[in-house]
């Protein structure tokens, strides 16, 4: 029997599996892709990483433990073998963090203003935008920009890469092309119903303790265990743009202009549908590849096992290029619909929930008590990959009991994400009746 079984080898599974491992932990990691991750929410280069939130913000808190924590594991990794270099630079790449508010929010935005952080960005409004940062912006809107180390930027894959090689030299296991059947209480364990993908060969796997961190195939593993979970969670998709401006037009810049716009990525428009965008790939001599959404231009998903491969709807397309073309004009660099080329354009998924906050947490079987050898990490719904490493720490912390911390934002954050009483809607409704 196993000890732990981590089912979804993302970054919030992978993370939670390399904190269980570095604790020696005996666990076991199951991934549905291959090694190569081709799809999926952790897939791509470039996250937006940012530090800047009200004071005691719990996601800024999960944002500096996660740096600390991939400082922990590259220190680790050049130790283990010091011939194979490791920095912190191959995760993140430092940038100013651009975010657009409307002037009704400037509660908001002066919330921001504490004596720990008030050194860490600058703000503007229209008047003074482009003398601070070079950038008109509409009416009625306030500019702010994030200057910290490490605020910027992270790029999953390569954490992905770091953490995957961290658990191995650690005595983990990771399952490469397993997928998760069936997920059943038996004999004071779980038995795991995994299918090769491969060979289409199905075996159980016992555990004595497993966690979920499947992202929008949670609710299917746990729909004999916790059945509810299909109210609790609910996967959406967003289009995702892959943009860059053609070589012809590109060539076109000045120095400065090409300068102007490294520095106005990433970019988050806190207004409407939450426009955002950030550099994917640098390149030297060309335009660099730039990745575009909108946050909040949420859909509901029909075959989960299909949006993967589905081409998001022109309407979606017409969306980002616009909004892409408006925070060009606001740098002054004027685009036409023809200077802009498509690279690439897909769906990617995030898990809402009904409390609208991200889940680290045991929870409740289908009969209504809850079990504490099964945690579920879900919910990030965009949030995840900057405090992924924090997320996987308090999972490890639940799962080995070890909650004793006495810094007050850790009991904060285990009261925001860890509260099953809250976060799963568990009050009974009827006699007898759990959900």
């Amino acid at each position: 029997m196993e000890n732990i079984v981590v089912i979804g080898g993302g970054l919030m599974g992978t993370s939670a599996t390399w904190k269980l491992a570095e604790r020696g932990a005996k666990v076991t990691l199951i991934e549905r892709q291959e090694e190569d991750y081709l799809h999926g929410s952790s897939f791509g280069t470039a996250r937006i990483s940012r530090s800047l939130g009200p004071k005691k913000d719990v996601f800024s808190y999960a944002h500096n433990i996660t740096v600390k924590e991939v400082g922990n594991i590259i220190a680790f990794l050049n130790a283990e073998n010091p011939k194979e270099k490791h920095a912190v630079e191959d995760i993140y790449t430092t940038s100013p963090v651009s975010y657009l508010f409307h002037r009704n929010q400037y509660d908001t935005i002066d919330s921001f203003r504490f004596k720990k952080q008030k050194k860490d960005f600058n703000r503007a409004s229209q008047s003074s935008a482009f003398r601070k940062f070079g950038m008109t912006i509409p009416v009625n809107t306030i500019l702010v920009r994030e200057r910290k180390e490490y605020s910027g930027t992270l790029n999953p894959t390569e954490l992905l890469k770091k953490l995957r090689l961290g658990i191995a030299k650690k005595g983990g296991e990771i399952k490469y092309g397993h997928e998760v059947a069936g997920l059943v209480k038996k004999d004071g364990g779980f038995e795991i119903s995994i299918l090769n993908t491969k060979t289409k060969k199905t075996n159980a796997l016992k555990a004595k303790k497993v966690i979920v961190a499947a992202g929008p195939y949670t609710v299917s593993i746990l729909k004999d265990f916790a059945p509810y979970f299909n109210r609790v969670i609910t996967p959406k998709k967003i289009a995702i743009s892959y943009l860059k401006i053609k070589d012809e037009r590109y060539s076109q810049l000045t120095e400065t202009e090409k300068n102007t716009i490294h520095n106005a990525f990433p970019f988050f428009s806190q207004i409407g549908k939450e426009y955002f965008a950030v550099i994917s790939k640098p390149e030297k001599n060309t335009s660099p590849v730039f990745k575009a959404g909108g946050h909040q231009k949420r859909r509901n998903i029909h075959d989960l096992d299909k949006v993967w491969t589905d081409e998001p709807r022109k309407k979606e397309l017409k969306w980002i290029r616009k909004q892409f073309r408006k925070h060009f004009k606001m740098l002054e660099i004027y685009l036409s619909k023809k200077d802009i080329e498509e690279v690439k354009s897909y769906y990617c998924v995030y898990s809402d929930t009904r409390s609208k906050n991200p889940l680290i947490t045991p929870i409740f079987s289908k009969s209504g008590s809850l079990d504490r050898n099964i945690l579920v990490i879900g919910g990030m719904s965009g949030v995840g990959a900057k405090g992924c490493l924090c997320y996987g720490s308090l999972c490890a912390d639940l799962m080995l009991g070890k909650e004793g911390k006495p810094n007050k934002m850790y009991r904060k954050l285990l009261n925001v994400f860890s509260n099953p009483s809250v976060n799963l809607y568990t009050r009974r409704a009827k006699r007898g009746r759990l959900f």
